[in-house]
């Protein structure tokens, strides 16, 4: 698997705008972990070892709740299982698909918006494109971690507070994005949200557990009333 400095640049290129739109996202995350209590290392760890924003956030908030490991744990699995079908499909648009490293590199950086540039390649994707790809990307999700994590030593303690409702403006964002593409997906999380409601308030059960059950119980509601070409199967 020889590297190609021209399909190095190109990926980096595509991925600059990954670069610059987590780059702002982990700005706020890393405010976030400082809030929270973690130390400089452990929050910039957290985006090295995990790269998923959406299941960064979610953590933080069942860490923040006070839910059990094994509840953020399973949640958190559940929330980035859809990596799992995207590195999948990508794997059958590589140029090399027998090489491990490669594949294992493509598997742990595939994430929505990586998958979405490569996925409109008219090619196959060698592994230096990917590289560049999903090298700039990352790079822009850690190093966002960081900076977010350091100015809050500066910042007013009012701000470093606001960040803990980035995690609902990110969700109500993507919320409303599919929901102008289809209504199935407010009912859905209708559902969800009536659901956490009433096993929080009513059957006193924690945020982690109320939010499993509820996240599973729409995921299967979902799956019941969604054709297989809403949900992108054909």
């Amino acid at each position: 698997m020889g590297i190609s400095f021209r399909e190095l640049r190109e990926g980096v290129h595509d991925g600059f705008p990954i670069f610059l739109g987590y780059f702002t996202t982990a700005l706020a995350f890393g405010l976030l972990t400082r809030t929270s209590g973690f130390t400089f290392v452990e929050g910039v760890l957290t985006s090295i070892v995990t790269f998923a924003g959406s299941g960064q956030f979610l953590m933080m908030n069942l860490y923040n709740a006070g839910s059990l490991l094994l509840s953020i744990a399973v949640s958190v699995f559940f929330i980035n299982s859809r990596y799992i079908f995207m590195a999948s499909s990508l794997s059958q648009r590589l140029a090399d698909p027998r090489s491990i490293p490669g594949r294992l590199m493509c598997g742990f950086g595939t994430v929505d918006e990586v998958f979405t540039v490569a996925s409109f390649k008219g090619r196959k994707l060698s592994y230096s494109y990917m590289a560049g790809l999903i090298g700039v990307s990352y790079l822009g999700w850690t190093s966002g971690t960081a900076v977010g994590y350091a100015a809050g030593t500066f910042l007013p303690d009012v701000v470093q507070k606001a960040a803990v409702i980035t995690v609902y403006a990110m969700f109500a964002s993507l919320l409303g994005s599919e929901a102008g593409r289809n209504a199935k997906a407010v009912l859905v999380a209708s559902l969800s949200a009536l659901l956490n409601s009433i096993l929080i308030l009513s059957a006193g059960l924690s945020t982690g557990l109320s939010f499993l059950i509820s996240m599973i119980a729409a995921t299967v509601f979902g799956a019941m009333i969604y054709t297989d070409r809403e949900a992108g199967l054909e």
